[in-house]
């Protein structure tokens, strides 16, 4: 029972924290450039993980052949969509862009559905696939109209969650030696080096400025966004079945909307929350379709 308590704790800690970044995100790219904010926010966050491999001696990939497998996901989920977020973040809300990267499972079915074709969905499965990507679109749409959003952010997210369900479906089927820890590590840090590369040849080095905000926000996603977060989620998906611990990525962008609203003040309005029902509705839908006859 007590250790059914913790789980729980970290699941709720997985549920706010990962919900909250965005809002942290969007308030470090109003005076600081994305691309080096989040090259520092993974170096940081890496050599932590790393520094944490090291002293617990945990195993790290035996040949190079590992290490690059281990990279990949940090270029794809990290680098590639993380960054693509952060950059995205200077024009769609915190809120909206939480709820355009929750259609990441409707993209990981289509995936294995039309490319890998090792999974069915079934008639509703397809149902679900569009009303999803309909909803996805006229969010995009209604949202433009208070400001909240704009087509070239929207495509800016929806290009990052495709990205992270590339990099999810490579790391649920490469095998590699070594200990998670590391790998993590291993991912943060190619992460923070290519997206601090690429903030260089952007010329973003000129547009630096140091504030309160930014060092708040760079704090806050190292250690609980990085950090604890991964932790927390790791640990959870150790205890109970993947198809329940995922069931996290519903929550955050409510709590990412109401954050948005409350601290950002930023706009939604009754056509903006039907499209969020329509997008979330359906990728709960879908959800249930692929694992709810299994043990969830």
């Amino acid at each position: 029972m007590k250790n059914e308590k913790g789980v729980i704790l970290a699941y709720i800690t997985v549920c706010i924290v990962w919900g909250s970044t965005y809002l942290a995100m969007r308030i470090a790219v109003g005076s600081f450039p994305p691309e080096l904010f989040a090259g520092m926010r993974f170096l940081l966050a890496g050599t932590i993980v790393m520094a944490y491999a090291v002293v617990t001696k945990k195993a790290f990939p035996s040949t190079g052949k590992d290490v690059v497998k281990s990279a990949i996901p940090g270029v794809l989920m990290l680098m590639g969509s993380n960054g693509l977020v952060m950059w995205a973040e200077q024009w769609v809300h915190s809120g909206i862009t939480s709820l355009l990267l929750s259609v990441t499972p409707l993209f990981v079915a289509l995936i294995e559905v039309i490319v890998l074709r090792d999974t069915k969905i079934g008639f509703t499965g397809w149902i679900c696939l569009i009303m999803g990507f309909t909803g996805t679109a006229m969010l995009v749409v209604s949202g433009s109209g208070v400001g909240s959003i704009d087509i070239k952010g929207g495509l800016m997210v929806l290009t990052a969650a495709f990205l992270w369900s590339l990099g999810s479906i490579y790391s649920n089927r490469v095998k590699y030696t070594g200990n998670i820890a590391t790998h993590i590590g291993i991912q943060m840090l190619t992460a923070g080096a290519g997206l601090t590369i690429m903030g260089v040849l952007l010329g973003e080095v000129q547009k630096v400025s140091i504030s309160t905000d930014v060092v708040l926000a760079l704090a806050y996603l190292v250690i609980f966004g990085s950090v604890a977060g991964y932790s927390c989620n790791m640990y959870v998906l150790s205890k109970w079945p993947a198809s329940k611990a995922i069931t996290s990525a519903y929550v955050n962008p409510v709590v990412a909307v109401l954050l948005g609203v409350v601290i950002l003040d930023e706009k939604i309005n009754p056509a903006m929350v039907l499209c969020m029902i329509i997008t979330l509705g359906s990728v709960v839908l879908l959800h249930y379709i692929k694992y709810g006859k299994r043990n969830v």
